[in-house]
């Protein structure tokens, strides 16, 4: 079952196109990676399909809901889709417990069973002991560990992960890596961007942007580090 789809998506920003005429499926149980230089488009590949930025031409499409004619956004996104950003997005005045209780408090979820799932999320990703701590008291791994747990605190079926292993050793990006394949076994579909070939050998198939444009889509051998 299709779970992401984006056909034909072209985003431009003046006389320059970010993205030209992407079409992308990515089904219940796939974990797809997105590679590229600089500049390629892969982050504006995220936010578009994530509903943070709307396409110039195409659609976007989650679990069969066409994005155009959503009127609140944010509402989809916190119910259907984890966001594993780039520079994080912690809010510095909560803290890691209320960072990854927050999206499910707004959903209308009780702060006690939030905090219960939230704490969940921050023992998957091995910082539950920081879970009272703020984000300016943790050190850059811990702050990726966070990030993570709030993309995937929930029944979110759509998880888009930015660089999510970029402050993380080998061994931790292994662990999240790891967990970001028991949610796609669980039955979610993940979007990863990345420019590191080791993590995208757990992927099931490796898309590659060039100039805004699909250059290939590769399916990854079995024997790869999964």
């Amino acid at each position: 079952m299709s779970v992401l789809r984006l056909d034909e998506v072209t985003r431009a920003h003046g006389q320059v196109h970010a993205l030209r005429g992407v079409s992308l499926e990515v089904s219940s149980g796939e974990l797809v990676a997105v590679m590229g230089p600089s500049g390629s488009g892969k982050s504006t590949l995220l936010n578009l399909a994530g509903g943070l930025d709307r396409p110039t031409s195409g659609s976007v499409t989650i679990e069969g809901t066409d994005l155009a004619g959503v009127t609140d956004l944010a509402a989809l996104r916190r119910g259907s889709v984890g966001y594993v950003f780039q520079d994080l997005n912690l809010i510095p005045s909560l803290t890691a417990a209320e960072n990854v209780m927050l999206p499910r408090e707004l959903d209308g979820v009780r702060s006690r069973q939030a905090r219960e799932e939230a704490l969940a999320a921050l023992a998957s990703v091995g910082v539950d002991h920081v879970a009272d701590r703020f984000p300016g008291e943790l050190s850059g791994g811990q702050r990726q560990r966070v990030a993570i747990a709030r993309a995937l605190v929930g029944e979110r079926r759509l998880v888009l992960a930015d660089e999510p292993t970029g402050a993380l050793d080998t061994a931790s990006g292994d662990e999240i890596l790891r967990l970001l394949r028991e949610r796609c076994d669980e039955g979610a579909a993940v979007l990863l961007v990345t420019h590191e070939p080791r993590y995208a050998g757990w992927a099931d198939r490796v898309v590659f942007l060039r100039d805004g444009e699909i250059a290939d889509s590769t399916a990854v051998p079995l024997e790869s580090a999964r």
